[in-house]
Order: C-alpha cells, then sequence, then structure tokens
C-alpha cells in the first residue's frame, strides 16, 4: 500500500512538474510586444516587425514589411497591427502593411498612392490613422474593408506624428516644417438637431461624416516633432528640435500656454508620460542620444539617461514602472527603471528598432 501511494504521489508530483513547464515554456513563447526594425535610417531597405516576450526579451517571429517602417499600432480589438512604410526622404514610400496578429504575418500591403512618406499612426473609432508626411495629409484606414475611408488635408509642411485624445473628440498632428500643430476637433454642431444631450447614441458624431472636423492651426515653435496629449486630457505637450524644449498647448481654446526647456535637449523627437502622470519623459536623438525625464510639477530636468544615438520610440510598458526606448543607432531596447533611473537590460530585436505596440492584456 504505502509503495502505490508512493508511485501515485510520484505520478502527480510528475505531472503537476509536467504541467507547469509547459505552461512555463507557452507563456515565454508568447509575443506580446511588436516593435519595428527598419534596418537603417535613410537607407531605404525593407524592414520587419518583430514579434517580442517581453518578460525574456526575446524575438519569437519576425515578418517582413516595406521599406524603411517607422511605427506600428495595434487595434484594440488586438486583431490586427498596422506598419507605416515610410521609405527615406530621398524615396518616399507610400504603403501600409496590415499584420494578422493571430497568424503573424502580413496580410495587406495598402498603396496609399500620391499619399507619400506615411508615418504617424493611431488608432480610434476601430480605424487606423496615419500621417502622409510629404502629402501634407491625414489619413484613416478601416481594415476590416482593406479600404482609406477618410482623409483630410492639413495644410502645413510636414504633417509627422500624431496624439489623440480617449473619446476621439480631438486629433493632434506636428507639423514639422511649418513650426505648427493641427488639432482637428469633432465639432459639437454636426451630432445631430439635440445639440444639448451629447450621451444620447444617436447624437454622438460620425467621423467619417464631411465636414465634421474642424482644423485649427497653432504656432508652436521650430520643428514640433514629439507629442503626447496630458493625463488630464486637457493640453497637448509638443517636442520642439533645435533646444527649444517643450511646448504646451491647451486643447479646450487650442492655444499655445506655456514653453518650457528640457535642459540642453536639443532634438525632442518623442514625448510620454508616466504612467502616474508623475514624469514627461522625451528622447533627445541627436547627437549623442538620451533619455530626458522632467517632473512635470517643477518642469525640471530630473535625470538624463544617455543611451546612444539614434534614441527615439518610447514605450510604458505595464507595469508602469519600466519604459522601453528603442536606440535606433546601436540596435537595441533600452529599458530603465523610473524609480532608479538605471538602463535594467537591453533587447535585441533586430536592426534599427524604432515604433513599439503592446499585443498583451
Amino acid at each position: 500500500m504505502k509503495y502505490k501511494n508512493s508511485l501515485a504521489t510520484g505520478r502527480s508530483f510528475l505531472l503537476a512538474a509536467t504541467v507547469f513547464a509547459s505552461f512555463h515554456y507557452a507563456t515565454a513563447q508568447k509575443a506580446d510586444l511588436l516593435v519595428v526594425n527598419k534596418i537603417k535610417t535613410n537607407g531605404n531597405l525593407e524592414g520587419n516587425i518583430a514579434f517580442v516576450n517581453l518578460a525574456t526579451g526575446k524575438v519569437i517571429k519576425t515578418v517582413p514589411v516595406g521599406k524603411e517602417p517607422h511605427e506600428v499600432v495595434v487595434s484594440d480589438d488586438k486583431k490586427y497591427a498596422a506598419v507605416s512604410n515610410t521609405g527615406s526622404y530621398q524615396e518616399a514610400g507610400n504603403t501600409l502593411s496590415i499584420i494578422d496578429i493571430a497568424a503573424q504575418k502580413e496580410i495587406h500591403r495598402v498603396d496609399l498612392g500620391p499619399l507619400w512618406n506615411p508615418h504617424g499612426l493611431w488608432t480610434m473609432n476601430g480605424l487606423f490613422y496615419f500621417t502622409a508626411e510629404s502629402s501634407r495629409a491625414i489619413g484613416a484606414y478601416d481594415p476590416t474593408i482593406n479600404k482609406i475611408v477618410w482623409l483630410n488635408g492639413t495644410g502645413q509642411d510636414g504633417t509627422h506624428t500624431l496624439a489623440a485624445t480617449q473619446d476621439g473628440k480631438y486629433l493632434a498632428a506636428t507639423n514639422r516644417g511649418s513650426g505648427t500643430i493641427s488639432i482637428f476637433y469633432l465639432h459639437k454642431e454636426k451630432w445631430g438637431s439635440d445639440k444639448n444631450n451629447p450621451s444620447n447614441e444617436e447624437e454622438k458624431p460620425d467621423p467619417l461624416a464631411p465636414g465634421v472636423w474642424q482644423e485649427t492651426i497653432v504656432p508652436v515653435g521650430r520643428n514640433p516633432e514629439g507629442i503626447v496629449i496630458s493625463p488630464d486630457e486637457k493640453q497637448v505637450y509638443v517636442g520642439l528640435k533645435n533646444g527649444e524644449g517643450v511646448a504646451v498647448v491647451d486643447l479646450a481654446t487650442k492655444t499655445k500656454v506655456d514653453n518650457f526647456k528640457a535642459g540642453d535637449a536639443k532634438q525632442l523627437s518623442r514625448l510620454k508620460f508616466s504612467k502616474d502622470g508623475k514624469y514627461l519623459l522625451g528622447t533627445d536623438n541627436w547627437p549623442g542620444g538620451d533619455l530626458v525625464i522632467i517632473d512635470v510639477t517643477t518642469k525640471q530636468v530630473v535625470k538624463k539617461i544617455s543611451l546612444g544615438q539614434g534614441a527615439e520610440a518610447i514605450f510604458i510598458e505595464p507595469d508602469g514602472r519600466h519604459v522601453l526606448v528603442s536606440v535606433t543607432g546601436k540596435d537595441n531596447v533600452a529599458e530603465i527603471d523610473l524609480q532608479t533611473f538605471q538602463v535594467t537590460r537591453t533587447i535585441q530585436t533586430g536592426q534599427g528598432p524604432d515604433g513599439m505596440a503592446w499585443l498583451g492584456n
């Protein structure tokens, strides 16, 4: 009897160990992060998108996309990802790569025709919004019907990066060549006859209806590039190049209300708020390549972390404590602890990493 009990216990332990090992292996093999590898800046080479397991830092799979891709976003239902195939500015690109996330493959190479240098990406309303930098425009693509469904001109040079409020009422874009941002407002006059009852489902605006977006152009400073909406969704923070720091624009009045330096940062190409809203993070990508951490209350730089030339895209990890920065010039993604301000590891995802997007919960 003792022998049988011992045998049963041993089998149970072995079974439990096997199940645990299988679960651990499956978890380690699951991709929860996408990283764009553009290979080489201004090289106009075909790039790829890496499916990465964040916990292990391992690349599960790479999928070829178009020439010199820059950014990636994931649909809210996690079915699709869109990659902007920007191309170089000497040989402009004009395609989006649409990725089936479950199948881990490109299912559409969307021809944008005369919409050149697609770059900034945003997802809302079930659509992928994109900038066409060399065509002064913003468009929207519907992945369910594989079609461009909306297009608005900005009338400004170098429409580059995008940000939007969660309710979809405001869409903002930087215009690098014109020194402005465009604020598109889904204005109330087009909501329907009952203007005082916006909670009525029938009165919510259709973002694809003609004439519903009202553009206001706001001068902010030279070469605006990084852009992010404040956590309370009342302001737009804009990273400027040429050492001009950060401009702040009020969404309600659509006017610039503040401008402050970010230490000696010269080119704030990307901006993100930390999850707790305490810090504004910016990448100063040239010539050294730094992550600049700014205290939101005092507007003072509390830390500058040297990462390497081409430090650009910023991704806040779900734990809120760690942040990833793509360092294009060093072919790695650096992970920084926002409590210790130390680089905790570097992840090798491929050549020239840039934009990142989350697949996990």
